[in-house]
């Protein structure tokens, strides 16, 4: 769905219901993300809602960054990352109780990368062959080969199902 159709689904959403612009627009983009869509979980407290609040500032945040799977592809949208996993490429996906110790964001190396907003709710995803990030400012403007990736999400049993 574009930005233009988003907009005016938001606009006329906002009038039915009274609703806030952004209210409305994440209600508007769930609606139309469909059941493929896993979102990315986020802790409410601390320095997270700094977080949470760049991330919506930036089209993203609670409700609307997250994992999206479908016949072919599995994209994981998360403002300032994006990478698509062919299915074909996933090995494992298994739920994960790593310490993260307070951990959140987009980072990593070595092949291994960690997108969480919480310290649970994890998801481990073997990839192989590697999946390749677009070149973004989190990645310092490189393509990134990722071989194991972990996020946080609000239903991670109902995504290790539907990559299964």
């Amino acid at each position: 769905m574009s930005h233009d159709k988003i907009t005016a689904a938001a606009r006329k959403r906002m009038a039915e219901t009274g609703e806030s612009y952004t209210a409305a627009r994440r209600a508007v983009i769930r609606q139309h993300a469909g059941p493929g869509f896993f979102e990315l979980k986020y802790r409410k407290a601390g320095l997270d809602r700094l977080g949470a609040w760049t991330d919506t500032i930036l089209g993203g945040g609670p409700g609307l960054s997250g994992v999206e799977v479908d016949a072919d592809q599995v994209r994981v949208r998360v403002p300032g990352f994006t990478l698509d996993i062919p299915r074909e490429s996933i090995r494992s996906a298994e739920r994960s109780f790593r310490n993260l110790h307070g951990t959140t964001g987009v980072h990593g190396g070595r092949g291994q990368w960690l997108v969480n907003g919480a310290p649970d709710g994890l998801v481990d995803i073997t990839i192989s062959p590697p999946a390749y990030t677009s070149r973004k400012l989190s990645t310092l403007l490189r393509q990134v080969a990722i071989r194991k990736l972990t996020v946080s999400l609000v239903d991670p049993d109902g995504f290790i199902n539907a990559v299964s």
